[in-house]
């Protein structure tokens, strides 16, 4: 293996991606060294180009991405060999021992280790390197493993806007059964997935968005994941065609891809008795949700946090089973100092994907 790799780093916050060589990431014992076929760029990419999320620079960025295990730590337990086809989501290395870790292993049926409400957790291309680079790093612990006939440019933006797609859904049981009325607000590259989720777990599904474009995403997919309902939701009859959809009911569950906090007082108030609802944006002000509708209604707000490793191994047996699928732009490894430019043009929809190996 060669001593060093082709990457891309952030070298000083709000400037482009600078592509340069880095040395080949050391194995550590309790390691997967992946070789990174495919990466993914999302909103939150943005935001630690920006510098939200402060870290010590250079910094490889990206967070999704899919490859191969190239090399196993002397200490990796579990079903891992080299040549396995992975996807890594971001967390990584959790202390179990602080008080995140603790609630974890105390309240989770889960057999894994999961980092996400760790105090010292790491995350990939957030505050540590990440995926857009030739190899990186992976946590058993949150390495799952990709089907054959899901490609590495599908499976790349799984690991986060999937992720965070299939988690939300799954937060709407056991109140939301199957057959009940779900809604997906905002269909970019999350809702897209959602829509497709929401269909595959036997959801009447609806799919919302005030943009033309957000609509017709909403068809570009598999004829049996097709929304039941589009709705423009600045429509005048927009409550009133939901009232219709669910006989008067209300929506069981809805799942909020913006961060809008008009959207999201709208949304609440479009579920019927004991809903279900799961907020994926983060808005710089805070929410506004009627208490009354909350109270007398029995409404649920749940949070959502990506996903587990076990419920992501999940998510990719629905993704071949039912070939949900992203609408992807992919791009030469080359191009990636063009990323920001790219994803912010009014033409841009679903997902941008970097090639980094054929």
């Amino acid at each position: 293996m060669a001593e060093q790799m082709k990457a891309a780093q952030i070298v000083e916050f709000d400037k482009p991606y600078q592509l340069c060589e880095r040395p080949v990431p050391t194995c550590g014992k309790h390691d997967l060294l992946i070789q990174v076929y495919a990466a993914g760029f999302c909103h939150s990419d943005l935001q630690v180009l920006q510098g939200q999320f402060p870290a010590q620079l250079p910094m490889i960025p990206s967070h999704e991405p899919a490859g191969k295990i190239v090399q196993v730590g002397s200490e990796v337990q579990g079903n891992w060999k080299i040549g396995d086809r992975v996807g890594v989501l971001n967390f990584k290395n959790a202390c179990r021992q602080c008080a995140g870790c603790r609630q974890h292993l105390r309240r989770s049926s889960e057999t894994r280790t999961d980092p996400r409400f760790c105090e010292k957790r790491q995350m990939a291309g957030f505050r540590h390197d990440g995926a857009f680079a030739e190899y990186m790093l992976a946590d058993p612990h949150t390495t799952v493993h990709l089907p054959d006939d899901v490609s590495f440019e599908q499976g790349a933006p799984l690991m986060c806007a999937g992720a965070t797609a299939w988690g939300a859904l799954r937060k709407l049981s056991p109140g939301v059964q199957p057959g009940e009325s779900v809604a997906i607000v905002g269909i970019g590259g999350v809702g897209h997935l959602a829509v497709q989720f929401a269909k595959a777990m036997g959801f009447r599904t609806v799919a919302i968005d005030n943009r033309k474009e957000g609509r017709q995403l909403a068809t570009e997919v598999a004829d049996h994941l097709k929304p039941d309902l589009i709705i423009d939701s600045t429509a005048k009859d927009a409550d009133e065609r939901i009232a219709e959809f669910t006989s008067g009911e209300g929506l069981a569950g809805i799942v909020v891809c913006t961060d809008s906090i008009a959207a999201n007082a709208w949304s609440l108030q479009q579920l019927g008795n004991r809903g279900v609802m799961v907020p994926l944006g983060l808005p710089k002000d805070k929410w506004q949700f009627d208490s009354e509708a909350m109270v007398f209604r029995e409404l649920v707000i749940k949070g959502s946090y990506v996903s587990s490793a076990e419920e992501a191994e999940r998510m990719f047996e629905v993704v071949a089973e039912k070939q949900v699928s992203s609408h992807l732009t992919v791009l030469s490894f080359d191009q990636i100092p063009t990323l920001v430019e790219r994803y912010l043009h009014a033409s841009m929809k679903g997902r941008l994907v970097i090639q980094i190996a054929k």
